[in-house]
């Protein structure tokens, strides 16, 4: 079946979302044990939103020279139109990194709130591309 890792990895993209939705969801306001998890959440959400974006490009858009590495599949995932801010997704890629080494919390609440207002609608509409994609491969 052609997009089987697609596949795969947006059914991990959707558990995530989910998971990170509830914890934000369950945290009207911030709270450092909560937002650790969110941030934890978050982060396993980017690592598979990255990756579910390297498989789009292989396997929907049939690139063979996909880079390995997160920067370069946005940067490509944004020069084909797979996602629509880029600007946004590098910079949520480098709070990402940021907030694995904020030991001290010390910007924990500002990564939350980045997560709640910026990040996550992306994740929806990348959810979104996917599903169109999945189901435009499933129709040949």
């Amino acid at each position: 079946m052609p997009g089987l890792a697609l596949r795969d990895r947006f059914k991990s993209l959707l558990r995530l979302l989910a998971d990170t939705n509830e914890f934000i969801d369950e945290m009207p306001e911030y709270r450092k044990r909560d937002g650790a998890a969110i941030i934890y959440a978050f982060n396993s959400l980017f690592d598979i939103a990255w990756k579910l974006m390297k498989d789009s490009l292989s396997e929907f858009y049939g690139l063979a020279d996909v880079k390995p590495s997160p920067r370069d599949v946005v940067k490509q995932s944004g020069a084909v139109g797979l996602i629509s801010d880029q600007e946004l997704w590098l910079a949520m890629l480098k709070n990402r990194n940021l907030s694995t080494h904020d030991y001290m919390s010390v910007n924990q609440e500002h990564y939350c709130n980045l997560i709640k207002r910026e990040y996550l609608p992306l994740m929806d509409a990348l959810k979104t591309t996917i599903a169109d994609q999945i189901e435009e491969m499933d129709e040949e």
